[in-house]
């Protein structure tokens, strides 16, 4: 709930809640992002990349263009590479919006899997729309498929994590949306089979080997979206909505409400609904400049978090840190000024005596979360 932080101004408070209850329920709108995701797939081996390992970096990546196919996400795909993991830390790497690392299962033992996590995906930076990575590693080559998840699994559901993020979810609303994600686990270990599992799960066919892959269907709330979406639909379709929303800005511009509660007010109107509110595990790497989110690498591991937990830097893991291939610090961290750019300023007063059109006003409040100004 919006909460009011000056006595004086109580008369925003039935306003805003109006506002919120109006939109409690509502769809988010697309903004384009035509210029498309770049990726590159780098796979990283123990001993050096063989033929085979050459032939499973060519079918990791068929997954991966498949699954982003299957949400119809315009991208552009760098070439591949498999690496000689000693050859990492010497090598530069292209400018991309997404970096997926995947390590051998002999890599990955030592920075994932003994610590009961099988990859991470992280973002760096205010910017949704570039700085984010994926970390994966393969099952050990004998493991049975309930001690370990299978690759296509694995990679598909840190994937979603990367597209809810893509699309402007925060941390805490990927995982709870992804929260179910656990419950289906056992269907791809074919442990179960019944009509769920038919329903979140589906098959990815590899023109690699031939084989299907079982990945995490589609999320409902961004299928078919091809571009970020933050803003709710009843921004347009409801007259008393956009009406409240122009008397608060009215506030703002002529000096009755100051940057900061403006800023909390479109916050709440463009933040993520949350379908629930049950307690949820969050287990999570604290970086700088960002967030972090582990996959637990099998089912049983879960049993040991009751409640929410952050790794401490303190631990090991965080040595997964150094495969970042790109400069964190380079990267200008999130600003603590509220001040609003003039330039938007100048748009709001416009919309705000009508001289513009809403889409124009819109489209700026876009931009302010792209840029960082409104953040979670």
């Amino acid at each position: 709930m919006f909460k009011i932080k000056i006595n004086q101004r109580i008369l925003l408070l039935p306003l805003a809640i109006t506002l919120f209850a109006t939109l409690a329920s509502s769809q988010g709108y697309s903004q384009s992002h035509e210029s498309g995701l770049t990726w590159q797939l780098i796979y990283l081996s123990d001993k050096g990349c063989n033929v085979s390992e050459e032939r499973e970096v060519l079918d990791m990546t068929g997954i991966v263009e498949k699954y982003f196919a299957m949400y119809k996400i315009i991208n552009q795909k760098l070439d591949s590479e498999c690496l000689f993991h000693g050859e990492f830390f010497d090598k530069t790497f292209s400018d991309v919006d997404l970096n997926i690392i995947v390590f051998d299962d002999r890599i990955g033992q030592d920075l994932f899997l003994k610590y009961g996590y099988n990859g991470m995906y992280a973002h760096f930076g205010s910017l949704r729309i570039d700085n984010h990575v994926i970390m994966a590693t393969t099952p050990p080559q004998f493991s049975s498929a309930y001690d370990h998840t299978e690759f296509s699994w694995s990679i598909s559901e840190k994937l979603s994590q990367f597209i809810l993020s893509y699309h402007g979810y925060n941390s805490e609303s990927i995982v709870r949306i992804l929260d179910f994600k656990s419950d289906y686990d056992m269907c791809v270990k074919r442990i179960v089979a019944d009509e769920k599992c038919n329903n979140m799960v589906v098959e990815i066919h590899s023109d690699v080997t031939g084989d299907d892959h079982s990945v995490l269907a589609p999320i409902p709330e961004i299928f078919n979206q091809k571009s970020i979406k933050y803003l709710p639909e009843d921004l347009y379709s409801s007259h008393v909505v956009k009406e409240v929303l122009r008397k608060i800005t009215n506030w703002w511009v002529n000096g009755i409400i100051d940057d900061q509660m403006y800023l909390d007010s479109i916050k709440e109107i463009i933040d993520v609904p949350i379908k629930n509110n049950k307690q949820i595990n969050t287990i999570e790497l604290e970086i700088p400049n960002g967030f972090s989110i582990l996959s637990f690498s099998n089912k049983k591991m879960q049993k040991d978090f009751n409640e929410s937990q952050v790794i401490t830097a303190e631990n090991k893991i965080h040595s997964v840190l150094e495969y970042v291939p790109f400069n964190t610090d380079s990267l200008s961290p999130d600003s603590e000024s509220t001040e609003i750019p003039i330039w938007f300023k100048n748009r709001a007063t416009l919309w705000e005596q009508e001289k513009i059109g809403d889409r124009i006003f819109f489209d700026g409040m876009t931009a302010l979360i792209q840029n960082g100004a409104i953040r979670d």
